[in-house]
């Protein structure tokens, strides 16, 4: 949890130090010259969604499935131009049943990424999205004891954002990530999850 929170702590000093630059080279004195209209500046999402997760290990020939079940995520960044944004993320898929031994159990995959968004036309909502960074995958068992490997990932997406109000947006999106992992002797755990959400962003300005 402790390198987690780092890892969180250097992505959100990364994405701040991107929007300085920006902000930086939109300024005369002390007068900002960007036009409103554009996208600049801090942003932040918050969103939920529906994740179907497959895993299997690497000497295996298919993936097995968990249902569909909740996706969570939280992005912040800043905005380097009006096509382009860089910024952290953090996401997690979590499926919680009872085992056959009767304990309440929580399986989870998750990632801490560094992403960046790219809106390929400037003043219209459309992006895509790519980035990678640290993943966990594990389950916590209630009663009993979990378990947890860390590992490395990739994140791909995109997403439309809709415009409500001066600065909030609703943000429809698809989004898949995977994970990776291993441990000495044994074959690699790898897993992925698709989820399609919605999420409210807000920004500056577009």
């Amino acid at each position: 949890m402790k390198s987690q929170l780092r890892i969180a702590a250097l992505s959100m000093a990364v994405a701040a130090l991107a929007a300085n630059s920006a902000d930086a080279q939109r300024r005369r004195g002390l007068v900002d010259v960007s036009d409103r209209s554009d996208r600049h500046g801090f942003w932040f999402q918050a969103g939920v969604g529906a994740g179907k997760d497959q895993f299997k290990f690497a000497d295996e020939n298919s993936y097995s499935d968990n249902p569909t079940k909740p996706t969570f995520s939280i992005r912040m960044g800043g905005t380097v131009s009006p096509n382009f944004r860089l910024g952290g993320e953090l996401t997690s898929y979590i499926n919680t049943f009872t085992n056959g031994a009767g304990f309440r159990t929580t399986e989870y995959v998750g990632g801490l990424f560094l992403i960046g968004q790219y809106y390929p036309i400037r003043d219209a909502g459309f992006f895509i999205k790519g980035g990678g960074g640290l993943t966990r995958s594990g389950a916590d068992v209630y009663g009993g004891q979990g378990t947890s490997e860390d590992g490395f990932g990739l994140t791909a997406g995109a997403g439309y954002e809709i415009r409500l109000g001066r600065a909030i947006y609703l943000t429809p999106t698809v989004d898949w990530f995977n994970h990776r992992s291993g441990q000495q002797g044994q074959p690699d755990l790898l897993e992925h999850v698709f989820s399609v959400g919605i999420g409210f962003t807000i920004q500056p300005g577009r």
